[in-house]
């Protein structure tokens, strides 16, 4: 493709950027907010709880892990997960802009993993995630209105 992207590409590629720092910063949040959890110590009512949680174990595939381990485990993998989700979605818009613009695919996968995440964060989690999770998914929603590029909608794997 030659010359400057059509305008409609461009914010669909803008909000799609938007989407993706977004999820890089709630997992990069996230991950802070472990570390900071990991070195400060804890309010005293958890001191109870920690205990109780890494007293507490299961035997996963044959191996035993307290819930400390586990809630642990899920919470750095989530904040790696949000970064790398969201690392994509930047990659594509860095290196591969043109499948952004021929086809939804990403953004239909994006609502897909965002919109059920922002759901349980409504339900369970404070509103650091709320808010950044509510930005990512208006953001996926900005750009799954936008329309395919013109040169893209001519073509047959346009979705």
């Amino acid at each position: 493709m030659t010359g400057p992207r059509p305008r409609v590409a461009a914010s669909r590629s803008t909000a799609t950027t938007v989407a993706g720092w977004s999820l890089v910063l709630t997992g990069s949040v996230h991950a802070i907010s472990f570390v900071v959890g990991a070195v400060v110590e804890p309010p005293p009512g958890e001191h109870l709880v920690r205990a109780s949680m890494r007293g507490t174990t299961v035997s996963l595939a044959g191996l035993d892990r307290s819930f400390w381990q586990l809630f642990n485990g899920f919470s750095l993998a989530m904040a790696l997960l949000l970064i790398g989700f969201g690392a994509v979605n930047l990659l594509v818009v860095r290196r591969a802009p043109e499948l952004l613009h021929r086809t939804r695919a990403l953004l239909w996968l994006d609502a897909s993993v965002v919109l059920p995440l922002l759901v349980i964060s409504l339900l369970l989690f404070p509103p650091p995630p709320v808010l950044l999770l509510s930005l990512t998914a208006a953001a996926i929603g900005t750009a799954l209105r936008r329309p395919n590029s013109q040169r893209a909608a001519a073509s047959p794997t346009a979705a």
